[in-house]
C-alpha cells in the first residue's frame, strides 16, 4: 500500500529546516526545506531530514622530498664533516621537459658509458597490455603497477562518436565525390591477384611492414564471409593497401586492369581509405594494424601532395601512436613472440625513416621520441621465415631479401650517429658537415660503412635482377651523399671560405656520380623505373647547384662538355624546367642554368674559338624564362616549336633558332624573385643557403 503524502500549509520561517533532505540532496536539486518539501510531495516519496555527518579529515602526508633535494642535503651533511667533492659535469634536469625518466635511461644507455639495464629495479619496470589486437604501453610507475582493466580501457574497435569526430579533423573534406559504402570499392578476385604481384613487385620491398602472407589470408576471408562482421582496423589497411597499389600504377595500367581512369580510381580510394582511417579511429588506437594503415596512406601515397610541413606534423603523430603502442620497446624484452617482435620492429624503424627524412628535408633535427629507444633492428628473413605461430627467433639469411631495401635505410641511420659527438641528438645529415672530426677521419668512417655494406649487401647483388639493381645504386647513392656532405661546400664559420681545389674535385666527381645513378634509374635499365613513383627530388637540387657551381669554375674542357650533356639528360626527365610558369626550384635551376651557360660559352669566345652551338634543352629554357619576363625581354621572331624534350636534346650539332640568341645574363636578373647573390659561387652568404633550402623543402616529394 502506497503512502499519500499530504502538502502542510505554508508557515513561519520556524518550519524550515536548516539543511536539505534526503532525497534532494540525493537528486542534487534545491530543496525548499519545508517537510515535507514540494519536491517529495510531487514525487509521491517520504520525506526525511537526516543532518548531513561531515566525514573526517584526512591527515595530510608532508610533501616527499625530492631526490635532488636530498642528494643535496647528504652533500652538505658531507662538507660538514670536511669531505671534499668534485662538482658535477651534468646539467640539473630536474625542471626541464626533456624526456621521461624511463626514455633518459634509454638515450643515456646508447653511450658506451651506460651499459647497465634500462629499469634498475622491478618497481620502475614498464608495462605492455595486449588484448585483442590492441596494445598499449606504460612505462610511468603508478599505471605499470595497477590492474589491466582500469589501465587499458580500449577493448575492440572504437564506436565512440566522439573519437570518430576527432580523427576526422585531420582530413579536409571532398565534396566532389561522395562516397556512400566503402564495401563497394573491393576489387573482384582477379583483379586482386594482379594487385597482389603488382604489391609485392614495386611496394614490398619499399616499405616492409606486411606479413604478406598473413595478411592476404585475412583479405581473402573477409571478402569470402562479406556478411561477418570485420574489424575496422582490417577494414583500414586493406582500403590502404588497394590504395597504395592504385598510386603505384601508370595511367595506361590502370586503364588495362581496372578500365577506368587513373585520376578517377585514385581519388575513390583515397576518399575511401581516409574514411576507413577514422572508422577505426585511427587518431586515439591502440591497434597496430590500424597504425600500419595509417603509415601506408601517409608516406607512401599522399607523400606527392601533401606538403611536407603537413606529413611532418602527420608524422609525428604516427610516432606518437607508436610510443603508446610500445614499439618503440624491443619485444624480446616485453615478453612478445618472436613473430610479433619482428613485425613490430619493422613498424618502427619505417616511421623512423619517414620522420628522419622529413625532419632532413624541413631543415630540423628528429624528434627526440626516435632517439628513446632500445628497439633492435629487423632481421634479414624472408615473409616464408616467419609465422605467428612460431616460437623460436627466425635465422637470418645472406643475401638480397624483400627487407633489404629497408634494412639498408636503417643501417644508414645507424651510420650518420657515428658522425655526432652525442648520439642522444638523433642521426641527420648534417652531422656530416660537422667540426667535431677532421675531413680524414670522416672519409675513413665512410670508408668502413661502404666497405661493411658491400661486405653484408651489394657482394650477393645480382645484376639482372631490377631489385638488387636498385638496391645497388641506392647505397652507392648514400654513400656518394655522405662524401658530398663531408666535403660539402656549406662551409661552418670554423672553415676556410675557400676550398682547395682535391676537395672541389672531390665533391664535383660524387655529384656527377648522384646525377649519373638518377639517369640509370629514370632510363628502364632492368625494369627499374617500377620503382620510380616512390623516388623523390629533394637531394636533386642541390646536387644540380654544385655541379653548376663547378662547371662555371671550370668553364671549358672534356668534363665540362660531358657535364652539359649530362645536365641535359636530367632535365629531360622534368619537364617542369621548361614550363613558363613553374614552381621557384624549377624556375632558380633555369635561370642559373643559363647563367653558367653563358659565361661558359664567352670564356671560350674569348680565347678566339667558335661559340659552341646552344644545345636544344638551354634553347628551351631561355625562351619559356623570357615568356616570363615583360614583354620589352621577350624574342622577336618566329616561335619556337615546344616539342617533347627527351635524352636527345641535349644535342650541340642543332643551329639555334632565331629569336634566341646569344643574350647578356643581365637580361635574367628580373627572372622571378629568388635572386641569391653570389650562390653560384662558394662565397655563399648564409640566409642565401637557407632560403634556398626552404624553397628545396617546398617541392612535394621524398626518397
Amino acid at each position: 500500500m502506497s503512502q499519500t503524502i499530504v502538502a502542510m500549509p505554508l508557515g513561519a520561517e520556524d518550519d524550515l529546516k536548516s539543511y536539505s533532505c534526503v532525497i534532494c540532496r540525493q537528486r542534487k536539486v534545491k530543496c525548499d526545506r519545508r517537510n515535507p518539501c514540494s519536491n517529495c510531495v510531487k514525487a509521491e516519496k517520504p520525506c526525511n531530514f537526516v543532518a548531513p555527518v561531515r566525514g573526517k579529515r584526512k591527515r595530510t602526508k608532508p610533501p616527499k622530498e625530492s631526490l635532488h633535494a636530498r642528494l643535496k642535503r647528504f652533500e652538505e651533511l658531507l662538507k660538514s664533516y670536511g669531505a671534499k667533492l668534485e662538482p658535477s659535469d651534468e646539467v640539473d634536469g630536474s625542471d626541464s621537459e626533456s624526456v621521461s625518466h624511463s626514455d633518459d635511461e634509454m638515450a643515456r644507455s646508447r653511450s658506451p658509458s651506460h651499459s647497465g639495464p634500462f629499469f634498475k629495479s622491478e618497481e620502475d619496470k614498464p608495462k605492455l597490455i595486449t588484448k585483442e589486437g590492441t596494445s598499449r604501453y606504460f612505462d610511468i610507475t603508478p599505471w605499470a603497477s595497477i590492474g589491466d582493466e582500469f589501465q587499458h580501457p580500449e577493448v575492440g574497435e572504437p564506436t565512440d562518436e566522439a573519437n570518430f569526430h576527432e580523427s576526422g579533423i585531420f582530413f579536409e573534406s571532398e565534396p566532389s565525390y561522395a562516397l556512400e559504402n566503402v564495401g563497394s570499392l573491393h576489387p573482384s578476385m582477379s583483379t586482386l591477384e594482379k594487385m597482389k604481384e603488382i604489391f609485392l613487385d614495386r611496394i614490398d620491398p619499399l616499405m616492409k611492414i606486411l606479413h604478406v602472407p598473413t595478411f592476404w589470408t585475412a583479405l581473402i576471408d573477409t571478402l569470402q564471409n562479406p556478411q561477418a562482421r570485420r574489424p575496422r582496423s582490417l577494414e583500414a589497411l586493406l582500403f590502404s593497401f588497394y590504395f597504395v597499389v592504385v598510386t603505384s600504377l601508370t595511367d595506361e595500367e590502370c586503364r588495362d586492369i581496372f578500365e577506368i581512369e587513373k585520376s578517377v580510381l585514385y581519388s575513390r580510394y583515397r576518399l575511401a581509405t581516409r574514411q576507413a582511417l577514422v572508422n577505426a579511429g585511427f587518431l586515439s588506437t591502440s591497434s597496430p594494424m590500424t597504425l600500419q594503415a595509417y603509415a601506408i596512406f601517409m608516406k607512401m601515397c599522399v607523400r606527392k601532395s601533401y606538403r611536407h610541413d603537413t606529413l611532418f606534423v602527420l608524422s609525428g603523430v604516427a610516432i606518437r601512436l607508436a610510443r603508446k603502442m610500445g614499439l618503440h620497446r624491443d619485444g624480446s624484452l616485453l615478453g612478445l613472440s618472436p613473430f610479433e617482435t619482428e613485425m613490430r620492429r619493422r613498424l618502427w624503424w619505417h616511421l623512423i625513416h619517414v620522420d628522419f627524412r622529413l625532419a632532413d628535408i624541413l631543415g630540423t633535427r628528429p624528434s627526440l621520441d626516435l632517439v628513446s629507444t632500445d628497439i633492435k633492428l629487423p632481421l634479414n628473413v624472408s615473409d616464408e621465415d616467419l609465422n605467428p605461430s612460431m616460437t623460436d627467433e627466425p635465422t637470418e639469411r645472406n643475401g638480397i631479401t624483400a627487407i633489404t631495401f629497408c634494412l639498408i635505410r636503417c643501417e644508414i641511420l645507424k651510420a650518420l650517429e657515428k658522425f655526432l659527438p652525442n648520439p642522444v641528438h638523433g642521426a641527420h645529415w648534417e652531422a656530416l658537415r660537422g667540426t667535431d672530426l677532421s675531413l680524414a677521419e670522416k672519409d675513413r668512417m665512410i670508408d668502413q660503412v661502404e666497405d661493411y655494406l658491400e661486405t653484408k649487401y651489394l657482394r650477393h647483388c645480382d645484376p639482372l635482377d631490377s631489385l638488387h639493381t636498385f638496391i645497388s645504386i641506392m647505397v652507392r647513392s648514400s654513400i656518394g651523399k655522405m662524401r658530398v656532405f663531408a666535403h660539402s661546400p656549406r662551409l661552418s664559420p670554423n672553415r676556410p671560405i675557400k676550398m682547395p681545389q682535391s676537395e672541389r674535385n672531390l665533391v664535383f666527381s660524387n655529384c656527377t656520380k648522384l646525377l649519373e645513378y638518377l639517369t640509370v634509374l629514370h632510363g628502364g635499365l632492368n625494369n627499374m623505373e617500377k620503382y620510380m613513383w616512390q623516388i623523390g627530388t629533394s637531394y636533386l637540387w642541390g646536387t644540380m647547384l654544385f655541379v653548376l657551381i663547378e662547371t662555371r669554375n671550370r668553364k671549358k674542357g672534356p668534363e665540362v662538355d660531358k657535364t652539359w650533356r649530362l645536365i641535359g639528360e636530367v632535365y629531360s626527365h622534368y619537364p617542369q624546367i621548361f614550363e613558363e610558369s613553374t614552381s621557384p626550384v624549377f624556375a632558380a635551376i633555369g635561370k642559373w642554368t643559363l647563367q653558367v651557360w653563358y659565361e661558359c660559352a664567352a670564356a671560350i669566345k674569348a680565347e678566339g674559338r667558335p661559340e659552341p652551338p646552344m644545345p636544344r634543352y638551354i634553347e628551351k629554357i631561355r625562351c619559356c624564362r623570357e615568356l616570363s619576363t615583360d614583354s620589352q625581354l621577350k624574342p622577336k621572331g618566329p616561335a619556337v616549336n615546344f616539342e617533347p624534350i627527351t635524352p636527345n636534346s641535349f644535342d650541340y650539332s642543332r643551329e639555334q633558332p632565331r629569336g634566341c640568341e646569344g643574350g647578356n645574363f643581365g637580361d635574367f636578373e628580373s627572372f622571378g624573385s629568388y635572386d641569391f647573390s653570389d650562390l653560384l659561387t662558394l662565397q655563399m652568404d648564409s640566409n642565401d643557403c637557407v632560403q634556398w633550402d626552404q624553397i628545396i623543402a617546398e617541392q612535394t616529394g621524398f626518397i
